[in-house]
């Protein structure tokens, strides 16, 4: 997408750091996010303005945010349900504002495509949609932002599941470990010649 808002996360921080907790980090980063947006007049008002449709039935939500991610972070699972569970979970402020996005995602893509079903449009098409939404208004180019922001979070960093990790940026979750990375290949190299064929003093 050619837009200031760059959301394609670089290689040093897609590195998890093992001594920060990710739910802590997200506590706080929510925290500031929930602050920011509830300040926002305009927000109030459009909570009140999608499609109820798309609270009631939790099947079609999913599947339209399922595609969102898949088309903010290319390689995802679709099927995976950790992905997008961070959206409507209640720990977390944006799942406030989820109805609102979710229909606002489906306006985009009939007024652009002529269909509201953004989950059918091809990567080009629903990347077009989201592009629109961070062109829009101030208001609208926040949430689709942290929507963004949480995708990235939820996909890389596995917070619904430590061990699982994430093979789009080689982490291997909280109890993964690659023997190359912690062990040396030829650890004999590194010790003291022997003083005897037994490696012992005579």
């Amino acid at each position: 997408m050619n837009n200031q808002t760059n959301y394609n996360i670089s290689k040093n921080e897609q590195t998890v750091l093992a001594n920060i907790s990710r739910l802590d980090f997200l506590k706080k980063i929510s925290f500031t996010f929930g602050v920011l947006m509830t300040s926002c007049t305009p927000v109030k008002i459009l909570l009140n303005t999608h499609e109820d449709k798309y609270d009631d039935d939790t099947v079609l939500k999913n599947k339209i945010l399922a595609a969102f991610i898949t088309a903010v972070i290319p390689g995802a699972d679709p099927e995976d349900a950790d992905n997008y569970k961070i959206f409507c979970d209640e720990y977390y402020p944006f799942h406030k504002y989820c109805g609102f996005f979710v229909s606002d995602l489906c306006s985009k893509s009939e007024k652009l495509f002529g269909t509201e079903k953004f989950y059918d449009l091809s990567l080009e098409q629903r990347t077009e949609v989201i592009q629109a939404g961070l062109n829009d208004d101030s208001t609208t180019e926040r949430i689709y932002t942290a929507a963004i922001f949480i995708s990235q979070v939820s996909v890389y960093c596995g917070i619904y599941n430590d061990e699982k990790g994430c093979s789009l940026i080689d982490y291997n979750g909280s109890y993964g470990f690659v023997d190359a990375e912690i062990f040396y290949s030829n650890s004999s190299s590194y010790l003291a010649a022997e003083m005897t064929s037994t490696g012992n003093y005579s």
